[in-house]
């Protein structure tokens, strides 16, 4: 009897374990649909369930972000620093790496469509996709009185 009674709690504890997680990925999406930045860092993502009372271990977000990125409901971007950005997925266009704040800014596309025909007769090769990522100072540092400092 305690044997049945122990696996039954493991069960119950199993499915009530992987039921939480999979709220994860739209506790992720809802956070990037309300949420103040663009892009986010998987340490933004985090910091933000944890505010909206959705608490997540590191690793269940990572997990969750790169699931929603496969899936195409969330782009994820690499920059030269080397930590990934994700955005809800959308219309295509190019971002601003703001060298004060951090902050990954949305860009209008500065490539023509008819500029890959171009290339591509050029060199044999077949484009899919590009990303743009320039650098500089956004908007709002600029006109900042006080310069804000780079988020960590």
């Amino acid at each position: 009897m305690c044997r049945k009674l122990l696996a039954l709690f493991a069960a119950a504890s199993y499915l009530f374990f992987m039921a939480r997680k999979s709220r994860i990925p739209a506790a992720l999406v809802g956070l990037m649909t309300r949420g103040k930045h663009h892009a986010w860092t998987l340490e933004e993502l985090q910091a933000g369930l944890a505010r909206n009372g959705a608490a997540a271990d590191f690793s269940s977000v990572f997990r969750a972000a790169e699931k929603l990125a496969a899936e195409g409901a969330v782009r994820k971007l690499m920059l030269e620093d080397g930590r990934a950005r994700f955005e809800q997925a959308g219309a295509h266009h190019d971002h601003l790496h703001c060298t004060r704040c951090d902050e990954l800014v949305p860009m209008p596309c500065v490539v023509r469509a008819n500029t890959f025909a171009a290339l591509e007769a050029r060199t044999g090769a077949a484009i899919s996709e590009h990303n743009i990522v320039f650098s500089g100072v956004c908007r709002n540092c600029r006109t900042a009185r006080n310069p804000r400092r780079r988020r960590q």
